[in-house]
């Protein structure tokens, strides 16, 4: 290939020998704008690289979730499950109902007191009105026997005095009619016993009856409060997490009915490597960013003083589960309700740098 380099073709290039030559436009700026791209392309995996280690230099990512303070409702006494009012999920207010138990004996218990109480309370009248109608009905009965037995005793006198009766016969009817007459004085004597005795029990209550009343009430007294305890109310705004009973369910003293959430105390639970052991101090900033892009502030509120391998939820198809400091944070405002779910993975976010 020969080459000639001519000063005249430089200063004129579109003229040959005093003949004007038109070329086409030329292409050398499409042509320098590939090689830019392809340059651009070649090197993308070194661009960011270093904007990743330099990203990495000013902030400092963590995984986490939303932490619900767990609240668990344990049974204070022995009792059957007879309603469960609350399902898991719900959220409860103060006062709502959440578990009601029921105890048999209790109820037995109960009953038999109850019973004894009204026995002892009958009014003397009523009682003693079944003994003194049966006292009246003797009397009747031996005064009709005294009447009866005096006239036969008159007879068998008038006889003896004609002759037609022994002495014997005399005596005998003589006795009977004794005894008769005793028997009807025996009767009256009773009734009056009885009715002053009805009269001094009105007026003097005895002792025992007192002291029996006292002794079943103090003890209906204690069975109410135990019923009290079988019925489980809220006691702030929580969210049931899980219900780890059935109704019907016989549970003994201690047993784990619910676990509840309280809404009011939600922290941020966070995994932090150990080499940015510098964010975890307390008062430290940070930013949360919810998986809808929802993002908040939050304060780190104690130094990190447990370390935990990082969840395997939480850690990446391809990465380690290394130990990893366990921070907890609380965010500035309250969360709304839809992010209060205990386990709601959130992602955290040290640095100096704006929001996301």
């Amino acid at each position: 290939m020969k080459i000639n380099f001519d000063e005249n073709k430089r200063r004129n290039p579109q003229r040959e020998k005093e003949i004007k030559v038109s070329y086409a436009p030329a292409k050398r700026k499409t042509a320098l704008f590939r090689w830019y791209l392809i340059l651009l392309i070649v090197s993308s995996p070194l661009l960011y690289f270093f904007g990743k280690m330099f990203y990495m230099l000013l902030v400092v990512n963590a995984p986490g979730y939303v932490t619900l303070n767990k609240i668990p409702v344990n049974a204070s006494v022995a009792g059957i499950v007879t309603k469960i009012a609350v399902k898991t999920g719900e959220m409860v207010e103060p006062g709502d109902p959440l578990i009601i138990l029921d105890d048999l004996r209790l109820d037995q218990r109960e009953q038999l007191l109850q019973a004894e109480f009204q026995a002892l309370n009958i009014p003397s009248s009523v009682v003693s009105l079944g003994n003194e109608t049966a006292l009246r009905d003797r009397i009747d009965i031996a005064k009709k026997m005294v009447v009866y037995q005096k006239k036969r005793l008159q007879q068998f006198r008038y006889l003896f005095k004609q002759g037609a009766a022994t002495r014997a016969e005399l005596d005998e009817a003589n006795y009977r009619y004794n005894q008769v007459r005793l028997t009807y004085e025996q009767a009256v004597m009773q009734l009056s016993e009885w009715q002053d005795k009805i009269k001094r029990e009105a007026a003097t209550p005895s002792i025992h009856k007192n002291v029996r009343n006292a002794q079943i009430e103090a003890e209906l007294t204690a069975i109410k409060k135990q019923r009290a305890e079988l019925s489980y109310y809220a006691t702030g705004k929580f969210k049931v997490l899980d219900v780890f009973v059935q109704e019907g369910e016989a549970l003994s003293s201690g047993s784990n009915m619910l676990l509840l959430g309280d809404l009011k105390n939600t922290v941020i639970t966070c995994y932090l490597s150990p080499r940015y052991i510098h964010y975890s101090k307390t008062g430290t900033r940070a930013t949360l960013k919810f998986s809808d892009g929802k993002k908040c502030q939050a304060t780190v509120i104690n130094e990190a003083n447990l370390t935990h391998r990082l969840p395997g939820d939480l850690a990446s198809p391809i990465g380690s589960r290394d130990v990893q400091l366990v921070v907890q944070l609380v965010p500035d405002q309250p969360l709304p309700s839809r992010y209060l779910i205990d386990g709601l993975p959130v992602s955290i976010r040290f640095g100096s740098l704006g929001a996301f």
